[in-house]
Parts: C-alpha cells; sequence; structure tokens
C-alpha cells in the first residue's frame, strides 16, 4: 500500500520485471531443448537428420521453394542449402522440380509418399497445443504469438550469422583467419580422408592406366574445392601416411577418417561439413566418370563412400 492508502503499482506478491525475465528466458530455453529433441526423435525415426527433418517441416509449410527461399526460411548459407537438398532427394523426402515462375531456376518439392509419414506426430502434437491455447484469451494469444515471431526472426538471424562468417575464437567473437579453426592434427583427418577416398577410387579401379586417370580426376576435384575445407586441402598434407598391403588397410583408415572429418566441421561450422561432403561426394563421381560410371568395383567403393558420408 501507498502511504494515501492506494495500492502500489506493482503488488507485493507481483513478480519484479527482472524475476519475470529470468522466468522467460528459462522457459525459452527448456521450449528450446524440448523442441530440438521432439524434432531429433521425428528425424531419427524416418532416417533423417535433424536440420533436413525441419527442412521438410518448411517445404511442407510453405510450399515449394527456391533454395534461396529455403535459406531465407532456415537461416543457412547456400552451400549448406545444396547439401541438403542433395541429400534429402537421394532419401527420396524431396525433390529439384522446374520453376514455372522462372525457367533459368528450379523448385524444391516435399515428395508426398515420405512425408505424409512425418504428418501423424505433428498432428498429435498440434492437438495438444491447440487445447493448451483454450487457456489463453484472444488479447494474450496475440501477445504469444508476436512475441514467438519475433524470437523466430532474431533466430534465424543468429543462425544466418553462424553460417555464412568465418569461424570466431570460442568466447571471444575474434574472426579467425583461414583455415585456423582447425588444428595440425584436425587438418590432417581431413586431408586424409579426402586423399583416401581419392585414393580408394583408384585403387577399387582394375586398370593401372584408369586408375591413374581416377586418381587425377578425384585429385582435381579435391583441387576445386572452397571455404574452409577448400583451404585445408590445399596445404600441403604433413605427416599424412596413406596405405598399406591391401585395399582394406587403406579402408581401415579412411572411413574412420571420413566420420570424424564431419563431426569436426559440424561443431566449427555445420555449413563446412556440408561443404565437405559435397567435396567428397564430387569426387567420387569425377573417378566414376573416368569409367564412363565406374567399374563395379569402383561403384560398390562409391556406395561404401555415400553411406558413409549418409551416416556420420
Amino acid at each position: 500500500m501507498t502511504r494515501a492508502g492506494k495500492p502500489s503499482d506493482q503488488p507485493s506478491d507481483q513478480p519484479s520485471r527482472e524475476e519475470l525475465m529470468a522466468r522467460l528466458h528459462t522457459a525459452g530455453r527448456e521450449l528450446s531443448t524440448a523442441a530440438v529433441m521432439f524434432h531429433a526423435a521425428l528425424a531419427q525415426l524416418n532416417g533423417l537428420s535433424a536440420t533436413e527433418e525441419k527442412a521438410i517441416d518448411l517445404l511442407l509449410r510453405h510450399g515449394p521453394l527456391t533454395a534461396r527461399e529455403l535459406g531465407e526460411h532456415s537461416g543457412l548459407a547456400p552451400a549448406s542449402v545444396t547439401g541438403l537438398v542433395d541429400r534429402l532427394q537421394r532419401k527420396g523426402f524431396a525433390r529439384r522440380v522446374p520453376n514455372p515462375l522462372d525457367g533459368r531456376s528450379v523448385l524444391i518439392e516435399a515428395a508426398e509418399a515420405p512425408s505424409e509419414a512425418l504428418a501423424p506426430h505433428f498432428t498429435q502434437w498440434t492437438g495438444a497445443l491447440d487445447a493448451l491455447c483454450e487457456r489463453y484469451s484472444d488479447t494474450e494469444l496475440a501477445a504469444i504469438g508476436d512475441f514467438l515471431g519475433s524470437a523466430a526472426v532474431l533466430q534465424r538471424e543468429a543462425t544466418a550469422r553462424m553460417t555464412t562468417s568465418r569461424p570466431t575464437t570460442p568466447g571471444t567473437g575474434a574472426t579467425l583467419e583461414a583455415g585456423t579453426a582447425l588444428g595440425r592434427g584436425e587438418k590432417l583427418t581431413l586431408q586424409t580422408a579426402a586423399h583416401g577416398v581419392v585414393a580408394l577410387m583408384a585403387g577399387a579401379d582394375p586398370g593401372a592406366f584408369s586408375s591413374a586417370r581416377a586418381g587425377m580426376a578425384g585429385g582435381k576435384a579435391l583441387s576445386a574445392a572452397t571455404g574452409l575445407v577448400g583451404r585445408v586441402l590445399a596445404e600441403k598434407p604433413k605427416g599424412m601416411k596413406l596405405g598399406g598391403k591391401s585395399t582394406a588397410d587403406l579402408a581401415d583408415q579412411v572411413f574412420p577418417a571420413l566420420a570424424a572429418s564431419l563431426a569436426l566441421l559440424r561443431d566449427v561450422d555445420p555449413g563446412e561439413a556440408d561443404n565437405f561432403r559435397s567435396v567428397i561426394r564430387t569426387a567420387v563421381e569425377a573417378a566414376l566418370k573416368t569409367r564412363h560410371g565406374g567399374s563395379p568395383a569402383m561403384t560398390a567403393m562409391a556406395a561404401k563412400i555415400s553411406t558413409t558420408l549418409d551416416n556420420a
């Protein structure tokens, strides 16, 4: 009460603004974690990554999108979007179709049958959410909707900053010079994986001459890489030891290096992880083309490499 006997502007049992802000931040983090876990579980049920599943959600909600529009809605960099769409197309969840409004571009649309497998889980969740909304007035729902929409814009902007800018020193925000986001050992892991893939494809070809051609084609593909991955692969691989008595020995080195490379790149920059996948696939395709699609052994090796990239 005030000295005049009137109620104060803020009742004594009303939390302060600082307390309300703290509760809001905590609730936001809990909601974010719950959303990530929900989409991760849903993705896993359908053989997708969380990013892939969310991309399908965007395509289902907005309809066919150009790669640029998908990037704007998701906050992903162009290189990341390209790799993402490639993976969704291979898995049968999306496809590229001609853009009827612009013959120079294509649209990405969700494939109906596979995407329908996701629908029941969303229906159950949105039904529960509708029931929760009954607890709030129209005015309150408008305020909640405005807050969540604005927060989503801020989060997309934060995602875009992380996927389009160069890596920064953790905890400082200082931009790293090209390639210094990775230590010497980590660079060697990427180099072992990339050059090892080329060696595996060349080794799978039965002819000495054609094997050399496959190796050269794959190597040229690596030299054309851009971004952080391209800079690392352009460096001389100091200490790299590829080989062994058999292709199996080489594979024992290369496949773990592939998985490790993708894991460490995801920590540095998810866009560079997609970039690395694209570089490796390009190198494999280049090697295959030297044999007009590849020998059976080369085709089998390419499939093993592709599976490792998808599962890592």
